[in-house]
Order: C-alpha cells, then structure tokens, then sequence
C-alpha cells in the first residue's frame, strides 16, 4: 500500500471518528469533573502539538526529505521504517503498518487512553478541557454552520458572476494588473450598488433571512425591522479557512471612498484570529519554503500572481499567537513584507516579537520607493523584488534598522533600552547572548554590563543567567490583550456615549490585568467629566501604548449598528480575556508542584470555564 493511499485511509478514519462527540467523566478527588472532546476541541489540541516536536520527546527523529524517519517502536527493526510527516501531521509505519496521529501515537507508545493522551497533549499546549455540552447544541451548531459554509459559497458564486455584467469593474482589476485567471483562482467578484440585490438572490434560492443574517452577509436595520446587504459596490475577496471552505469575505471600494476595506464580522464559522487570507493555497506549497506574511488582499494576490505563492495576509487586524500557531504547521520560517510607512513597519516589529516568542526565525522585507508589495511589484517587477528578499534583515539587523534614528541622535541609553524591550521576547539564551555581544560592539559598553542593565530592567524580572525556580508559583497572572480591546477604543471614538458601558470593566477587579485597562479608566473619566474623546485626546491618554494612526488604519466598522457591535465586542473581550487567562493558569498548573496550590489553579480554571461558556451563550 502506497504511503498516499495510507494516508487517505487515515483522514477517512479520522473524519468518521471526530463526528461523534465524545463526554468524559474523570475523577479525582472525589469530584465528577466533565470534559468534551469534540471534533473542534481535538482539532484544536492536534493543532497546538507539532506531531514531530511530540514524537521527538520520546524518540530520536532525522530528516528524510519532507519527513522524518526513526527506527519504529513498535517492532524490531535494523533499518528506519517509521515515517513521521510534518505536513499531515501523522506517522507511519512502512515495517508493521502502524500509523496515527499525536493522540494515538501517545496511546500506542505510552499505553494511555484516549482520554489520557488528549489530557496530556491540552496541558501540553496549554488548552483547559471544559465542561461538556448536550449533544443536541452540537449538532444544531453543526447543522447551522454547514448551512453558512453554503450560503457563503452561494454568495460567492453571485459576486462572481457580477463581473460579466460590470465590465467597468474588470477594467479596474486590469488595471490593477489581475488577469482572468487570478480572478478565477482567488474568486473575485463585485457587490452591486444596490440595497439588497444579494439578500433578494438568496432568499430566492430558500434561504432563511435569519439564516443568512448569521453569515454577516446582511445587516439587520432595528428600527424598521428590515435587513439590507452589508457590501455595496466593492470588489469582494472570498476568505477561505484551510479546508477550503468559505468562512468570510473582505470587500474594496473602487475609489477613494471610506471605508476603503470592509469585512465580514465574527460569525459561528469566521474568527479572524483564527485564520489567514491565502493560507488554503498557501500551505500546499510551503514545503521546505518560507512563508512569506504581507498586510492586504491585493498584496496576496500579486504575489501568488509573481509566483511567490507562499504568501498571506492577516485579516485586518493585528497578528495573533494562533495565526502563528496556524503556519507553524506548515513552515518554521518567514518573512514579513508588510508596507513600508511608519505603521506597516510598527506592526513588522510587532510581527517580528511574536515569532521570537514561539522560537521561530523570521526576517523583515524592507521595501523601498513603495508603500507595499502590490506597488513595488507593479512599479519594479519580480528581479528587484528577489533582491529585497536576498537582502531582508534578520531579527537583530531589523532592530538595528528600526530603531537606528535614535542611535543617530547619538542618546545610546535609549537605543539600548529599546533593544531590551524587544530583546526580552528571544527565548532562546544563545541567541540571546550573541544578541548582546552585537550590541556591546555597536554602543561601546561591555557585555557584563548590558547583562546586569537588562536584569534589572526586565519587566518579567527574568535574569540571563538561569535560577532556580521557586517552590511557590504565583498566581498573578501577566497583562492580557486581546483585539477586541483596540475595537473598543475605534468604537468609543466613532460615539463618545459608550465610554459610560466602561464602567462595568472599570469597577470589576477582575479586568485589571487586561493590558488597556488603564487606557479604559481614562476614557471613562473623560466621559464622565464630559471631556470630549476624540483622535487627538486619545494620543494623551495611550501615551505610547497604542499607535493610534495604526489602530485606525483599518476602518471596517458596521456604522449602521454600532451599538449593537459595542455589546458584542465587550462580550467577546470578556471571553478572549478569559480564555487567555485560563491558559496562562494552565501553563501555570505544569509547572506546579506544590497540591495545595494545584488545586487553587484547578479551581480558578473550572471557574473561568463557567465564565467563558456563559459569556458564550450570550453572544450566540
């Protein structure tokens, strides 16, 4: 049997498995704890477990072209049989036929149940297994997403077929340099000037206007009781998840009107953390390649159409930990080409930190004589392009390069305070240390110096040199962000009056280690001393913590609803914060060795859980 044909027996077998949901009771302490592991919780846990990083804690793995191969330990062998993909995210056996994922590998080798092995892979990753759900609510959440999966995919055909009766709309994509097969490949369509030609096209075709309501396709006017279609007269971009699925859409305007791009809300099927435009193509050739991360639809797709079809864009908004986490599946390295004024290359830094936090190796594009690649690309062509590329700066180079205005001014103790703020997201000591032995060169200042400067001005109070961990682990948790967070601030600044909705965050305790916390109070004292909170206001109360031409840049706002996007956003701030919170305590619960103390963190946890399922019934 050919390693294709095992593989298609594996999916298949899989995918019958992961139907099914499956409610976990587990005792300890006398307590009745209930787990669920449905199909999107093991995605979810597979998808924080490289298999080749679980597999290497166990066994010793070397390369084998696009896989990896060790001697199989599950019968005596002289020769290497035991393949482990990267890219499946499976292993296999060509000796004795054995083959599975993480979850069964654990199973087989570690002789743990199948619960066992998910608990172990969740710590691992630091997902809480949480209290189950009826069977009824999943599968009507199954039903309702599967219907959405098909209104989207009918409302994609829709725009599609628009271009041929708006030739004016192929003329701008022509100038833009997008041929009739780029358009195919990417589906692009046009949303008419209408008020709900899409709204009348489903409905005809038996869709439910609640139904369709639930894909963000349409917007609902409180009112008049009536509903209306949410993009008008834009070039639309269908937004795929990595089966291929539609999940969303991002619409543009065709002139200089605002908002120039608009996107499709958050619905049961769309999280823009979540997912990446372009990634569906994306993935299937990043082997033994980089990705290469740029900021827009059209940067995407003018790259794929110069051949670098490893590109994709963030969703407009700012990277996330699950984004990465996403790639990390596919590649461990990356560029970053997002565009070139002060915004674009603040959010590259940005960028940049998150991947030293996971311990990936990423460089920075810089792009001259251009704001982005889509421009670079049409002004100067592929050759120069590859040339960029050749020349991006590593993450010490890029440092140097962003911050070397103020080494200019010739103010060395600033340029080195700014290094160590972003020096402090290398998690690998070595690199580290050549880091500062770098910079010792460039300043002046010996290495033992620096050390002792960066010690003590780590905010994590972490020092370079390795000690010994306390007995007790503190249960402060660190300061959380989440998007919705700069949402809010867009939101308060298009209606001053929902600054007073802040005083539920404000007033709790609970939120005081949200990283904007501090910003929130200020709006809402603003507000209640009816001060006015406007662009420039806003630069006095961040102070530095936000950019805030950045946080505008992207102006995709429903206007039509905005309080009813206000609620909701505050909602899933509340879930966001919480969630992350809960991992932090679980990462925290590994770590604990003390039972007293375990079980506080377990009981946090379990009361997050609570929190996190309620907030959730409220936004559904």
């Amino acid at each position: 049997m050919t390693f294709r044909k095992i593989l298609i027996k594996f999916f298949l077998l899989t995918s019958l498995f992961c139907r099914a949901i499956i409610l976990v009771q587990r005792k300890d302490n006398g307590d009745i704890m209930p787990y669920r592991l449905d199909s999107d919780v093991i995605k979810r846990i597979l998808d924080g477990n490289n298999i080749v990083d679980v597999i290497e804690e166990f066994l010793p793995l070397k390369k084998a072209g696009n896989n990896y191969s060790t001697r199989c330990p599950f019968h005596k062998e002289k020769t290497p049989s035991f393949m482990v993909s990267p890219d499946k995210q499976i292993f296999h056996c060509f000796g004795c036929g054995e083959s599975g994922d993480s979850i069964s590998f654990l199973m087989k080798y570690k002789n743990y149940t199948f619960v066992e092995a998910s608990e172990y892979l969740a710590k691992k990753a630091g997902i809480v297994l949480e209290e189950r759900i009826s069977t009824k609510k999943y599968n009507e959440n199954k039903r309702i997403a599967d219907r959405l999966y098909k209104i989207n995919r009918e409302a994609a055909l829709y725009y599609y077929k628009n271009l041929r009766k708006f030739p004016e709309v192929i003329n701008y994509l022509n100038s833009r340099k997008l041929d009739i097969n780029v358009i195919k490949k990417f589906g692009i369509g046009y949303a008419i000037n209408q008020w709900d030609n899409l709204l009348k096209y489903l409905t005809a075709r038996g869709y439910t206007e609640e139904d369709i309501l639930k894909t963000g396709l349409i917007i609902k006017n409180q009112k008049k009781g009536s509903y209306y279609d949410r993009f008008r007269n834009r070039v639309m971009f269908p937004i795929f998840d990595i089966k291929g699925r539609i999940i969303g859409f991002g619409g543009r305007v065709l002139d200089d009107s605002l908002p120039k791009y608009l996107n499709s809300p958050e619905t049961l099927i769309f999280n823009k953390g979540y997912n990446l435009y372009g990634l569906n193509t994306a993935k299937e050739a990043v082997s033994n390649k980089s990705f290469i991360l740029v900021e827009g639809y059209m940067d995407v797709i003018k790259m794929h159409t110069y051949g670098y079809n490893t590109t994709v864009a963030a969703l407009g908004t700012s990277l996330t930990d699950n984004q990465i986490k996403l790639m990390k599946r596919y590649s461990k390295s990356f560029y970053v080409a997002l565009d070139s004024d002060k915004a674009g290359q603040k959010a590259a830094l940005k960028a940049m930190n998150m991947f030293k936090r996971n311990n990936l190796d990423a460089k920075v594009v810089i792009i001259p004589d251009a704001k982005d690649p889509d421009e670079y690309l049409n002004t100067f062509g592929k050759i120069k392009f590859d040339k960029l590329i050749d020349n991006s700066l590593d993450y010490y180079s890029f440092l140097e390069f962003h911050f070397k205005e103020i080494y200019e001014n010739s103010d060395k103790v600033e340029y080195i305070n700014k290094l160590f703020e972003n020096i402090e997201n290398v998690t690998n000591e070595i690199e580290r240390e050549l880091i500062f032995e770098k910079l010792s060169e460039k300043v002046g200042v010996s290495k033992e110096s620096i050390i002792k400067e960066y010690n003590k001005k780590s905010r994590k109070q972490r020092t370079f040199v390795k000690a010994v961990r306390p007995a007790k682990i503190s249960l402060q948790v660190r300061k959380i962000t989440t998007s919705h967070e700069e949402e809010l601030i867009r939101l308060i600044l298009l209606n001053n009056d929902f600054a007073f909705q802040l005083k539920e965050i404000v007033y709790e305790d609970t939120f005081k280690d949200l990283e904007y916390y501090n910003i929130f109070k200020k709006m809402y004292e603003y507000k209640i001393n009816d001060m006015s909170i406007d662009k420039d206001s806003l630069k006095d109360i961040v102070k530095d913590k936000i950019d805030v031409d950045v946080l505008l840049r992207y102006d995709d706002v429903d206007y039509d609803n905005l309080e009813a996007l206000f609620k909701d956003c505050v909602k899933r701030l509340k879930i966001k914060y919480y969630e992350k919170e809960k991992n932090i305590l679980a990462k925290s619960l590994i770590q604990s060795e003390n039972s007293a103390e375990s079980k506080k963190i377990t009981n946090e946890i379990f009361s997050l859980a609570k929190k996190i399922r309620s907030t959730k019934e409220e936004v559904s």
